[in-house]
């Protein structure tokens, strides 16, 4: 299953390039002969020259070759080690498959769109107003149904569950962070990376292929258009275009820069992303940081800020003979970037930018550097030449994971006026990239997801909850209509696909989870600490650090991270281990009947509506390598901390949720289940989401392998 299939010649074709081959190597050959004459003759006259010098001169003339080889071999070297990482865009081919073939095709063309954090309960509240045609039409025509989501209901475990057929214990991904075991350190698992020969190789987080890999090794035409947990792109049958989880040129998720020239609040949430600036109302020269280039420096571009009005700036980077304007509180075009770090090495890129205050100071956020489709540093695209023909089509488009950019809503840089912009934005690439597939969809296979649905529940779910606590500290409610004009307009991209498809293809639409309110934030780790399963080298009265800097592990059994993973400290599995083997299960089942005690002493509300040891509910062999001891299903209303997901314990046990991220999904899966709609009747009454692997293969008359826990849902 690990073997690469690179491509197959049949051998007639074989025979063609081979007697083709020698006429092209003679002429290559050729060509850097006459390319390296110069360079002979220019080596001959100076050992000629080197010989008639005495002593000294024979030294310097050595040292100055020497220095200039050691110069040509250093640029060289970054001319084919990027800023951060492989200028070229790997060959990446589907693995060695067994495709069985267990019938003839049933459709001629199977179509899977997804539509991230579509809530039921909304979507029926909707439907029944007469609000949303299309889907009703296909509820009445076809199937509506609750599809059970992953535990826990985060995207990337449930895009990866859709994607695979089967649960964490097989693909792989367990939260939206896991542990290093032995190390105590945290990674993020929407890719995996590591230092090779040529700077940063990524490689993609699931350690089982996804249903485009078998369509594809069987032939069939396969496209796949922004499907989470799918970077770096992957080798199709068709094209390939990478969604959440592809950094940004930095290397981050989305690293805003916020230029600000006047006092930093004391409390600021987010003090690394600002650049101080002086402003003089008139002009200013700063710069825009750029990828490391190693030894955590970084190369950067000047940046000129002029202002041209009352309201406006004139954003110039000389070098490039680049500028853009910006108008306050409205989102700039696109200012292309280019960074070298070497002869030849460049990486492309491009930011924007929102200008928020230009009186008494100077408020500009920049948006994170995204990826130039057209030069990849990396495999956004497969192939790279659909990244170029993307952008031929669409113009320059946002090409990060997220690009929605809710860190800087939250984080207060701007309203959610400029948001809503953003999402506008991003929505409207997506369908015009949709209207794009659908025009030569023929026959095969077509992935397709749309995921601003999701950022915009987050941000405005208060909307929907009279008592949540954001609603003190802002006026949210003239924001009412923006989820269900979300709605309505996914109701919209519906449409546009039942208008293109007929009774020979099959239609699956799904959500990977529902939506609730997040009310109140758990500190969990502050939890096992009150509990005895924690301890702090300072002293348990006080907080504990992010990434665990304060905990003592010689006295700690147990640690969170993610948002819904608890890890014990296990003897012989992590460095300073001290849970015995044999208190093993006795201890996670402890532990998790006193989570479901949890009680929020001001609500009376239980915490915590389930917690469930993984060995019991996953089998694969993930579960011990990488997944956690225990998973926490949290209750309604109530989130783990953003602390908590990095290892932190603050003193208070839960907080009020009033940041500006008021819906959240990351809670006990019976609670969030995702939409399953489907233009055929289903033969499964209660669909999960590995279902829709097999239904996938069956379409197409293909048969799953033997690890797919999923059922056929036609």
């Amino acid at each position: 299953m690990n073997a690469r299939l690179l491509g197959y010649i049949d051998p007639g074709t074989m025979q063609t390039v081979l007697v083709g081959a020698g006429g092209l190597l003679a002429a290559i050959g050729s060509f850097f002969l006459l390319l390296l004459w110069p360079l002979r003759v220019v080596f001959f006259r100076a050992r000629r020259r080197y010989r008639r010098l005495h002593g000294a001169g024979k030294v310097a003339t050595a040292c100055v070759a020497v220095s200039v080889i050691a110069a040509v071999a250093w640029g060289g070297y970054l001319s084919v080690n990027t800023i951060w990482g492989e200028q070229q865009p790997r060959a990446l081919a589907p693995p060695e498959l067994a495709v069985v073939r267990r019938g003839p095709p049933r459709f001629e063309r199977v179509m899977v769109l997804g539509m991230d954090g579509l809530d039921p309960g909304v979507m029926r509240e909707m439907m029944s107003a007469g609000e949303l045609p299309n889907f009703r039409r296909l509820a009445e025509e076809g199937t509506f149904a609750e599809l059970a989501t992953s535990n826990p209901p985060a995207s990337p475990v449930a895009w990866s569950t859709i994607a695979t057929g089967c649960g964490p214990g097989e693909h792989g991904v367990f939260d939206f962070l896991h542990r290093t075991p032995g190390h105590y350190l945290l990674e993020l698992t929407l890719r995996r990376s590591h230092i090779g020969l040529r700077g940063t190789v990524y490689d993609k987080a699931r350690d089982r292929e996804g249903f485009w890999a078998f369509t594809s090794a069987a032939g069939i035409p396969t496209t796949v258009i922004r499907w989470p947990v799918s970077f770096p792109a992957e080798q199709v049958t068709g094209r390939f275009l990478s969604g959440f989880g592809v950094p940004d040129l930095l290397g981050g998720e989305g690293r805003y820069t916020y230029y600000l020239s006047g006092p930093v609040p004391k409390d600021d949430p987010a003090v690394h992303h600002i650049v101080e600036v002086p402003w003089n109302g008139r002009s200013l020269e700063t710069e825009i940081k750029g990828p490391a280039t190693g030894r955590n420096r970084h190369v950067s571009l000047p940046l000129l800020i002029k202002r041209t009005g009352k309201d406006r700036l004139r954003l110039s980077i000389a070098k490039l003979d680049a500028s853009v304007e910006a108008t306050r509180g409205q989102w700039s075009d696109w200012l292309p970037v280019e960074f070298s770090g070497g002869l030849a090495a460049t990486v492309h890129g491009y930011v924007k930018f929102m200008l928020t205050e230009l009186d008494p100071h100077l408020k500009l956020v920049t948006s994170p550097i995204h990826m130039d489709p057209s030069q990849q540093p990396f495999p956004l695209t497969y192939p790279a030449s659909y990244g170029r023909q993307l952008q031929r089509q669409l113009g320059r488009f946002h090409t990060l994971g997220m690009p929605e950019q809710v860190q800087p809503l939250v984080h207060r840089r701007y309203g959610y006026t400029a948001f809503l912009a953003e999402c506008r934005t991003v929505h409207h690439e997506r369908v015009r990239m949709l209207d794009l597939e659908l025009e030569r969809f023929r026959h095969g296979l077509l992935a397709f997801v749309f995921d601003t649905c999701d950022r915009v529940q987050h941000a405005f779910w208060a909307t929907r909850d009279p008592h949540h606590p954001l609603r003190r500290v802002e006026n949210v409610q003239r924001y009412a209509d923006v989820i269900p004009g979300m709605y309505r307009q996914m109701d919209d991209v519906l449409g546009r696909v039942l208008a293109k498809i007929d009774s020979r293809t099959a239609l699956l639409v799904v959500s990977d989870h529902g939506f609730t309110s997040y009310r109140r934030s758990a500190n969990v780790n502050r939890w096992l600490i009150e509990h005895g399963y924690m301890h702090l080298k300072s002293g348990d009265e006080s907080p504990g650090h992010d990434l665990f800097a304060d905990v003592d592990w010689s006295r700690t059994q147990a640690y969170a991270y993610g948002f819904a993973s608890l890890s014990l400290n296990l003897a012989g599995r992590e460095s300073y281990g001290i849970v015995e083997l044999d208190r093993y299960r006795s201890l996670c089942e402890q532990i998790a009947a006193q989570l479901r005690e949890w009680t929020d002493p001001e609500t009376g509300e239980p915490v915590v509506h389930n917690a469930y040891l993984v060995r019991d509910i996953y089998h694969g062999p993930d579960v011990v390598t990488k997944g956690p001891d225990l998973l926490i299903g949290l209750n309604r209303g109530y989130r783990a901390s953003w602390s908590t997901a990095v290892g932190g314990a603050p003193i208070k046990l839960l907080e009020d949720q009033v940041s500006r991220w008021s819906g959240d999904h990351l809670i006990d899966p019976s609670l969030v289940p995702g939409i399953l709609f489907s233009n055929q009747k289903l033969s499964v009454e209660h669909p999960t989401q590995p279902d829709i692997f097999p239904t996938v293969l069956g379409a197409f008359g293909l048969a799953s392998p033997d690890y797919v826990q999923g059922r056929p849902l036609f």
